[in-house]
Parts: C-alpha cells; sequence; structure tokens
C-alpha cells in the first residue's frame, strides 16, 4: 500500500457513514454525496487501498446507495501531485479502466474530482486522453474537475472548474 492519509480506512468508513446517516435524517435525501478513500482518494489505489471495499458499505438510511458516489483524484504528472509542469501519464490503463470495471461490478459511479497538469503539450495531450475516456465511460463516471494554479498563487494554487459529463 501507498503512502495513507487515513490511519485506518475501516474505521474511516465508519465515520463516513455517520455522516451520510445523518445528512439525509436532516432531510437532504436527493443530494449527491461524494466518498473520499484513503492514499488522498487517488483514482489508482483506490480499490488496492482497501478505500472501495470499505466505503462499498455506505449506504443510506433503508440501504440503498443513490447518489452516494466515489471521489477520486488523479493528476498527470511523475507523483499525481499536480505540482510539475510536465505530464507524464493519461492514467487510463493504470488508474481509470481498472476502476471503472470495478464501478461496473458493483453497480457503483465515481467522480474525479482533482485533476490537471501543467500548461505543456505533454499535459494537452493526455489530459484531453483521460477526458476523453471518463466521457467514453459515463456510465460510471459522472464527471471531473480541472484543478489549476489561479492568480492568488503563482506557484502552486488551486481554482476548481467542475465539468460534468452529458451522455
Amino acid at each position: 500500500m501507498g503512502d495513507t492519509d487515513i490511519p485506518n480506512i475501516t474505521e474511516w468508513a465508519a465515520s463516513v457513514q455517520a455522516a451520510v446517516t445523518a445528512i439525509r435524517n436532516a432531510g437532504a435525501t436527493t443530494q449527491m454525496i461524494l466518498l473520499a478513500g484513503n492514499d488522498y482518494t487517488s483514482a489508482g489505489t483506490f480499490v488496492s487501498s482497501g478505500s472501495a471495499a470499505a466505503l462499498l458499505n455506505v449506504t443510506n438510511p433503508g440501504g440503498t446507495t443513490n447518489n452516494l458516489v466515489f471521489d477520486v483524484h488523479k493528476y498527470l504528472d511523475s507523483d499525481n501531485s499536480g505540482t510539475h509542469a510536465e505530464c507524464v501519464t493519461n492514467n487510463i490503463a493504470d488508474a481509470f479502466e481498472p476502476l471503472a470495471s470495478w464501478l461496473r461490478g458493483v453497480n457503483r459511479t465515481a467522480l474525479n474530482t482533482e485533476t490537471g497538469g501543467g500548461n505543456v503539450a505533454s499535459c494537452e495531450t493526455y489530459l484531453c486522453q483521460q477526458i476523453a475516456y471518463l466521457n467514453e465511460n459515463s456510465d460510471v463516471y459522472l464527471g471531473y474537475v480541472g484543478w489549476s494554479a489561479g492568480s492568488f498563487d503563482s506557484t502552486y494554487g488551486k481554482d476548481p472548474i467542475w465539468h460534468p459529463i452529458h451522455v
């Protein structure tokens, strides 16, 4: 298992379940709730980190999983941090393709809530390939959020741009 940011994924999933139950019981019964996992909720390690198995058991009151969406991140640079100018992968074979298979097998969906790369040709190529793959697999991927440096931080800043996938 890679670096983790959650010491115990099972305890985390229990906390997520408590939050989902409280949110739904407070009256928010139709809104999407994102379920984030371990290893900075990386799409590439969502299954291997134990996040998938632990969060799969989180349900709405009554046992349904409607609008409970797995929250995954995946940058295109060498260490998945989004801090390097050059991109080295489109994340398809090592992250989004295996995750799509798992999602289909359990009849669930995910949202790529963080992705991006530098303003260079390699990132333009790889990011376009990644987005095309997410679009082609819109039965399990609901969309993506591109993060970019904003005027508030010239070295590393995040300004989300939500991009839903339209079927």
